[in-house]
């Protein structure tokens, strides 16, 4: 068989992309190696998604899932290895190899690591990404959130309804965010916040974290540390393109196609101006929208 479109990612660009494909009539497949939802699957609360105001990212993420259930939309569990780009193209995964005449790229970010010595080794013993996932873990006790960004304060908040302290460290004077989540930090009286401050090491009892060390040497007694110091776009498996720039996102233009014919991509890993859930889902909308267009289906 070949597909008219294989989406490769389901986080909210590409269920949207899936949605207006189906509902075209394209014969489409979609390809996700973990979860659908992507990211949603690891924040606690949204308070920014039109209509769905407080929801928890692993339920909107369920709401995805079966959105895509409802409406039959082929999906496999399989991890993209590489494609081959021609008037037909060619997705090989783990299992199959897969053709078809178009492609949505949409695999999202990763979150970034501090760097610091000894972090891969303390990864899930004291290390963490997921204040949603983890959290529980360190019920009455201490733990640092390293990040300055709307993911770090808002895990913050989560973990201080927790935890006995959290200390929130961020490198520069001022949060990259400002308005209500900020008051919210500032009325925290088990909030600690080091701002101008860098994790420099980690400290450790045998083989779990218990503390961290800042860049004035200053050590703090913690248990879990929870890293959001930003992401890295999901493109390593598709260098070969060529449509990679040096900061491991892709160009497209006003169509979301990128500089090979037939191969587009959306959401987290394009260059853009804002990342949020409700730009992703309009790149999927326009994204297939042209693509119908394009290719008269």
């Amino acid at each position: 068989m070949i597909y008219d479109l294989v989406i490769v990612g389901l986080g909210p660009a590409g269920v949207s992309a899936a949605i207006y494909a189906k509902r075209a009539g394209l014969k489409v497949v979609c390809l996700e190696k973990a979860m659908v939802g992507g990211y949603l699957n690891y924040i606690d609360r949204i308070d920014n998604y039109v209509g769905l105001y407080g929801i928890s990212g692993p339920d909107f993420a369920f709401k995805l899932y079966d959105t895509l259930k409802e409406m039959n939309v082929e999906v496999k569990n399989t991890e993209v290895i590489s494609i081959n780009v021609g008037e037909i193209k060619e997705v090989i995964t783990k299992d199959e190899k897969i053709m078809c005449k178009n492609i949505i790229l949409a695999t999202g970010r990763s979150p970034r690591k501090l760097g610091v010595e000894q972090e891969e080794k303390f990864y899930g013993k004291g290390v963490s990404h997921c204040a949603l996932c983890d959290g529980a873990f360190y019920k009455g006790k201490n733990v640092a959130v390293v990040g300055g960004g709307n993911s770090a304060l808002q895990e913050a908040l989560y973990l201080s309804n927790i935890c006995n302290k959290v200390y929130l460290i961020h490198r520069k004077d001022n949060y990259r965010v400002g308005g209500q989540i900020v008051d919210n930090i500032n009325s925290k009286n088990n909030i600690v916040q080091l701002l101008g401050k860098n994790v420099k090491g980690l400290v450790s009892n045998e083989d779990r974290l218990n503390g961290v060390i800042l860049d004035d040497n200053q050590k703090i007694d913690v248990e879990g540390l929870f890293v959001y110091v930003g992401f890295e776009p999901n493109t390593k498996f598709i260098r070969s393109l060529n449509i990679v720039n040096d900061n491991g996102y892709i160009d497209v233009d006003d169509s979301f196609e990128t500089k090979k014919i037939g191969v587009y991509a959306i959401g987290d890993i394009i260059v853009k101006d804002y990342y949020q859930i409700s730009t992703a889902v309009s790149d999927g909308t326009i994204a297939v929208s042209n693509i119908i267009e394009k290719n008269n289906l």
